[in-house]
């Protein structure tokens, strides 16, 4: 522009250096007019070449931002997240920027010319040319995804938007690697299909729902627990599939939850179209903005018909199973895998006491006095595997003696594993005593046939010890002059002490003999009361009797009874003496008879308050020849012929003792149905 506009300027100059000129060819410098001319003239061309310098300046400014600018689109073209290409109507590559070339894992200048679908997988091949041709017959920008194969780098996906140039003859396209993005949506599938396959195994849908639009969104496993269509999925008609009778309170659920912003769980039933019924289990979730306003309800709905159904099963079968159990006469207790009481019947407390059944274990109630006995525990050795048969004696403070058959059996899981004990416990006392009594009453009778035989044996030479020691006592008497010797003088009191402990003996075996064989006494009427009263006057003579309290409680109703009157004054006898004994320092007895009608018996109750039996020996007390007595004061037949007679009559004895406490005898005797009519 410069030099154009110095040579348009030119021609100014020669015009006006030749106007100025004298016609002659010759300057007069002289001339004032022609002085003022050419100042006039530099001036302008000094100006003119200021506007000159100063455009060459602006375009040489000009010329430098472009450059720059030119630089940096440059690199932001090379730069860019972005690969850029330029494709002709083949596929064939023609310009390309820096990131386009590191997608495809080549150099930039070897992609000139090279054709594009070379670098697509072959799964998508057919998908980037028909893509190019739609380009190419279009004006409009169209977009691909495809799969490439960069050579040895790990595969890319990429998204490809392109439009065709103004020419037709190529195309421009801007390529975006979207391979985590496809990752993540592949997971985010992935996710979806699990999370539905988990909705449909676990009957659980979900919804999301905006209470300030009335937006509802659900699963399809929910529309498929409520039986309808997403086109029906509304909050209306959701709200009138819930059973009539539960809505009004699932509702303010509902609505307290989206005030108050408070999640909370509910069961509710289901009244479908089809007329069919479900149960189902919600919880509800409300998200709350800073301002703590409910902006999104999220929930989940479980189909828990099933479950309900075996709720229901289940608690059928347990009241079944409990009605068997209470009906059960036996104790039945449950223990845990830890030994602990889990469950137990009515019948349980009878065997033992509250404080013991309540949270106790195996140890309160088998083994108090050891935490553990592998050995012996049946609940312990059940839990482990056995089949358990023992029995227990139950003896608790102001309760009878008790014997409990127990029988303890595992229960195992269905894992094999926490095993269980199952015991029962039957109350045999009644079982017990009566085979107590029949071996008694089998050693009674063999030892009563023993006794015969050995007192007929004794008998006799004790009748020749007497007699010959009575024969020298009347000898003694008869000649006074055996007297005088001075050897014989103690020989008189020897003979007293023979003939004395021979008939001392011969009583003995008389007493044998009595209870060996049955009483040759005559039958008849006894009035026990009145044969009790003979007794107690007899025993005043007693040397102990004014140091007890003797109590007396028999009552008039108590009938007459047909019996032995000989035996039995000696039963009773025999019972009064021996609680007349166990009493030391002073002590009460107390004598009683009642009548039961309902079995006609009549009970006689002899109790004192003396020293008591220990347990250990309790049994052996109606065995002959046993006493507890010391020596001199019995030599154990008392109890034995007690015993013997009592059951000559039909009757039972039985005894309660308690060591320190003193002990009870309760004779009970039968009542024959004509005498019971007689009265």
């Amino acid at each position: 522009m410069l030099s154009e506009s110095l040579t348009k300027g030119t021609p100014l100059m020669n015009k006006h250096r030749v106007e100025n000129q004298p016609a002659s060819g010759v300057a007069d410098a002289s001339s004032p007019g022609t002085t003022m001319n050419v100042t006039k003239q530099l001036q302008k061309l000094r100006i003119l070449q200021h506007e000159l310098e100063q455009q060459v300046e602006d375009l040489r400014r000009a010329n430098a931002e472009l450059e720059t600018s030119r630089d940096k689109y440059a690199l932001l073209y090379n730069f860019a997240p972005v690969g850029y290409f330029t494709f002709d109507r083949d596929g064939s590559i023609r310009s390309v920027n820096l990131t386009g070339a590191n997608m495809l894992g080549s150099v930039r200048t070897t992609l000139t010319n090279l054709r594009f679908d070379d670098f697509v997988a072959d799964e998508d091949h057919s998908i980037f040319v028909d893509f190019l041709r739609v380009v190419f017959q279009g004006c409009d920008k169209m977009t691909c995804r495809v799969k490439l194969s960069p050579g040895d780098w790990p595969p890319l996906h990429v998204r490809i938007e392109a439009m065709a140039a103004e020419s037709g003859d190529e195309c421009h396209a801007a390529m975006v690697d979207i391979t985590e993005r496809k990752r993540w949506e592949e997971y985010v599938r992935e996710s979806e299909y699990n999370l539905a396959k988990a909705q449909s195994m676990s009957h659980v849908g979900s919804w999301r729902s905006d209470p300030l639009t009335g937006v509802l969104r659900v699963s399809d496993e929910l529309l498929r627990i409520m039986n309808i269509s997403r086109d029906e999925a509304t909050p209306d008609i959701l709200a009138s599939l819930i059973h009539p009778e539960d809505r009004e309170s699932v509702m303010a659920r509902l609505r307290q939850g989206a005030e108050q912003g408070a999640n909370y769980e509910v069961e509710h039933r289901l009244l479908l179209k089809d007329g069919t019924s479900k149960w189902v289990y919600s919880i509800v979730e409300p998200s709350v903005n800073i301002a703590r306003q409910v902006v999104k309800l999220y929930g989940t709905t479980q189909d828990i018909t099933e479950r309900k159904q075996h709720e229901v099963r289940l608690r059928n079968k347990k009241n079944e199973l409990q009605a068997i159990f209470d009906s059960v006469n036996d104790g039945v207790i449950v223990f845990d895998h830890d030994g602990k009481i889990q469950h137990l019947n009515h019948v349980c407390p009878q065997f033992f006491p509250p404080e013991v059944l309540a949270g106790g274990g195996c140890r309160e109630v088998f083994h108090p006095e050891r935490a553990l006995s592998p050995h012996n525990c049946p609940v312990e050795l059940a839990l482990g595997g056995e089949r358990v048969e023992t029995s227990m004696i139950s003896e608790r403070e102001g309760h009878n003696t008790r014997y409990i058959d127990i029988t303890a059996n595992p229960i195992r899981d269905e894992l094999g594993e926490k095993t269980r004990a199952l015991v029962f416990m039957r109350d045999v006392t009644l079982k017990r005593l009566q085979e107590m009594q029949l071996i008694q009453t089998e050693k009674m009778s063999s030892i009563g046939v023993l006794a015969t035989g050995i007192a007929h044996e004794i008998n006799n030479p004790l009748t020749s010890v007497a007699g010959y020691a009575e024969a020298l006592l009347r000898r003694f008497r008869d000649e006074p002059s055996l007297g005088t010797d001075i050897r014989l003088n103690v020989f008189p009191k020897y003979l007293e002490v023979i003939v004395r402990e021979a008939h001392h003996c011969k009583g003995i075996i008389s007493n044998l003999l009595n209870f060996g064989r049955k009483s040759d006494g005559v039958l008849g009427t006894v009035n026990l009361n009145g044969l009790l009263l003979e007794i107690l006057e007899l025993l005043k003579h007693q040397p102990r009797y004014h140091e007890m309290k003797i109590t007396v409680d028999l009552k008039e109703n108590v009938p007459v009874i047909i019996g032995d009157p000989s035996g039995l004054r000696q039963v009773f006898m025999n019972l009064l003496i021996n609680a007349c004994h166990a009493i030391k320092d002073g002590g009460v007895v107390e004598l009683s008879t009642t009548y039961n009608g309902e079995n006609r018996s009549i009970y006689i109750q002899i109790q004192d308050t003396g020293c008591g039996i220990e347990h250990d020996l309790i049994d052996r007390i109606w065995d002959p020849f046993f006493t507890t007595k010391e020596v001199g004061e019995g030599v154990g037949l008392g109890l034995a012929l007690t015993y013997n007679i009592v059951k000559r009559h039909g009757g039972e004895i039985k005894v309660e003792s308690f060591v320190g406490k003193g002990s009870k005898f309760t004779v009970m005797l039968p009542v024959c149905r004509e005498q019971a009519d007689q009265r």
